[in-house]
């Protein structure tokens, strides 16, 4: 269960708190969903548990440390004796990619943080202080944010600076972009025009690549964001529907039954 999940609304800057959470597994309980934040930084403070990062499958006993990126399907279970208690804290912003290359996270799914690190102490700080109190300023924030980005460059600093690649395929685009507007009403054919293809052309390279259509794909993302909402806040299910871009409660219920099969009601109750 989660002890505490947080998404922030901290006025813009160049590199800034998303969320920040901590959770405590229960025994062989797996979680899957599409990752729509755009990085996230895991610290596993005990137990054991494996993960699965698009067809990458990790245990626990390899690292504490793990990192989930926009647009990534996950899957993380906890062991059946010992499942593992995680703290996490998510990044965004413009030069968020430029940080990430300037160290070894950018192309790391797991790692392994030094023994007393000062950033686990910094994420830590800041779920345990989020938790306590939801009344901090946002100055604090980003005070412990510049912070952590201090201390995350030092432990795991790179020499060598990667460049991004500017000719990211369209369809890589395309996928990133229905991740980061879930809560919009996303028509293929905007879709398509937006990213000067044409809609044929898009089906079928999306196809190709991730094995569903890009209508598939939003609904799949648009679900599995309903159901964490579902499971981690006490918002209706109108507002639910609402916030993930439904038009009407309606047409999300039948959504969500037939891709559960469960209705969003039956859902929230299975699991609490």
């Amino acid at each position: 269960m989660k002890e505490i999940w947080k998404h922030f609304d901290i006025s813009p800057d160049n590199i800034t708190l998303s969320e920040c959470g901590i959770q405590q597994f229960l025994p062989n309980q797996t979680y899957s969903y599409v990752v729509t934040e755009k990085f996230v930084l895991h610290y596993i403070e005990k137990g054991h548990g494996i993960i699965r990062i698009n067809d990458r499958t990790y245990s626990s006993n390899g690292h504490n440390g793990y990192i989930l990126k926009r647009s990534q399907v996950v899957t993380y279970s906890g062991n059946r004796t010992d499942p593992w208690k995680t703290w996490w804290i998510g990044l965004t912003g413009s030069d968020l990619e430029k940080f990430l290359n300037r160290t070894k996270l950018n192309d790391q799914d797991v790692l392994e943080f030094e023994e007393k690190s000062p950033a686990v102490l910094l994420i830590k700080e800041i779920c345990k202080t989020t938790e306590r109190n939801h009344e901090i300023s946002d100055f604090w924030y980003k005070q412990k944010t510049y912070a952590l980005l201090e201390a995350l460059e030092k432990e795991f600093s790179n020499d060598k600076i990667i460049i991004l690649n500017s000719n990211q395929d369209i369809v890589e685009q395309v996928y990133a972009h229905i991740c980061k507007n879930y809560d919009s009403s996303l028509k293929i054919n905007e879709l398509a025009n937006q990213f000067g293809v044409s809609r044929s052309s898009l089906f079928t390279r999306f196809k190709e690549r991730y094995g569903k259509t890009p209508k598939q794909f939003i609904l799949i993302v648009k679900i599995d964001k309903a159901k964490q909402m579902l499971d981690e806040t006490a918002d209706s299910v109108s507002e639910i529907a609402q916030k993930i871009g439904f038009g009407d409660y309606f047409t999300f219920e039948k959504a969500f039954k037939k891709a559960t099969g469960l209705s969003p009601t039956e859902w929230r109750k299975r699991n609490h």
